[in-house]
């Protein structure tokens, strides 16, 4: 082999280990917490690339999501998916719902069923989305939709997940008591390797979010 071929072999297999390396996954763990010390339930962050592509979604490449009502509440309270996720929308409860919402990002309207098998909808467009039942007012759910396919949702005890590759990634925490909190002293940070990140907020939760207030069951 000569030298230019061996050269050339050379910064092939250099430039394939970079591109590896730069492919290669890491996983973050979040841990949040209020200003108070207590765990963060339901909070949402959304880490997207700065430098290059990510995996785009289209419309039936992603399994449906389920935002289920159970006992006169939206479950799971808060719904986090990709860009172009499908969302059914059955009840389990004995009794009706009228689903809907008001919001720039999607808006929408299920009326009256008691169970629900019409086709799921498509939620296209990033951003927000509240939803409410005309029926039972103290119902609220909320439908994150993400750009990126990487983000995550806290559980009850402030903790969450995601699994992404290395690189430098800009940050959104979201949550629905508020309409905006601080809870990154960097909004855009690098990550090369697994790690665990404890954020406090500056405000507290509180403790219940728009649950059953006791109307009785109609």
């Amino acid at each position: 082999m000569s030298n230019r071929a061996l050269f050339l072999l050379l910064i092939s297999l250099l430039g394939s280990s970079w591109v590896a390396n730069a492919n290669e996954s890491i996983t973050l763990n979040f841990a949040i917490t209020d200003v108070e010390g207590s765990p963060v339930p339901n909070g949402v962050v959304l880490l997207t690339p700065t430098h290059g592509e990510f995996p785009q979604s289209e419309p039936d490449s992603l399994p449906t999501a389920i935002m289920n009502q159970i006992d006169k509440q939206f479950v799971p309270h808060v719904l986090v998916v990709q860009k172009n996720t499908e969302i059914s929308f059955p009840n389990a409860d004995n009794l009706f719902h009228h689903v809907y919402s008001f919001s720039p990002t999607k808006q929408f309207e299920l009326k009256l069923y008691k169970e629900f098998t019409a086709e799921p909808l498509l939620f296209e467009q990033s951003g927000i989305v509240d939803i409410g039942c005309n029926i039972h007012d103290w119902m609220l759910g909320y439908i994150v939709i993400s750009d990126s396919p990487y983000f995550l949702k806290t559980d009850d005890q402030g903790l969450g997940q995601v699994t992404l590759p290395k690189g430098e990634y800009s940050m959104q925490f979201w949550h629905p008591a508020f309409s905006y909190v601080s809870a990154f002293e960097n909004d855009v940070q690098t990550f090369s390797t697994s790690t665990t990140i404890s954020v406090s907020l500056d405000e507290t939760v509180p403790n219940h979010l728009g649950f059953d207030d006791g109307f009785g069951d109609y």
